[in-house]
C-alpha cells in the first residue's frame, strides 16, 4: 500500500487518528489539545483530555464547531486578497494559543497550546501534530 492510501485509511478511522492525536499530545511538551473535525463542525476524533465524558460540553465539541467558522473566515479572508489557499488560522491568547489547520478538502486539526506557550513555539509544535497526523502508520 502507497503512502497516500495509508493516509487515506488512516484519516478514516477515528480509533487509529485519536490514537495519533493522544500521542502527539503525549509526546509534544507544549500541545494540550488535538482534534480532527469535519469542515461542517463534525468531531472526528480527539485526544482523550479535549473528548472528555460522554454528554459533556468539551473542548472537541464546542472548538469543532467554532473551528469550520474560523476555517470559513479564514477561506474568505485569504480569497479577498487572492494569497492562494488557507494554511492556518492561528489565535494568541494571553494564556497560550489556539490554530486551526485544514488537513485535507474536508478536514480540519484544531490545536490548542499549552498555558504560557508563546506563537513561535505552538506554531512548531502545530506542525509536528500536523505531521504526525499525515505521516505512514504501521
Amino acid at each position: 500500500m502507497n503512502t497516500a492510501n495509508r493516509h487515506e485509511v488512516l484519516l478514516g478511522d477515528p480509533r487509529a487518528v485519536a490514537r495519533v492525536l493522544q500521542r502527539a499530545c503525549r509526546e509534544i511538551e507544549d500541545v494540550e489539545h488535538a482534534v480532527l473535525t469535519s469542515r461542517d463542525g463534525l468531531v472526528v476524533a480527539a485526544n482523550d483530555e479535549a473528548g472528555g465524558s460522554s454528554g459533556e460540553d468539551t473542548v472537541a465539541m464546542r472548538g469543532s464547531a467554532m473551528a469550520a467558522a474560523a476555517a470559513g473566515i479564514g477561506d474568505h479572508f485569504v480569497g479577498l486578497v487572492t494569497r492562494g489557499r488557507l494554511q492556518a488560522a492561528v489565535f494568541e491568547a494571553d494564556r497560550g494559543c489556539v490554530g486551526v489547520f485544514p488537513v485535507s478538502s474536508t478536514l480540519l486539526l484544531v490545536v490548542t497550546s499549552m498555558p504560557q506557550v508563546n506563537l513561535g513555539r505552538f506554531n512548531a509544535a502545530a506542525k509536528r501534530v500536523l505531521s504526525m497526523l499525515q505521516e505512514p502508520q504501521v
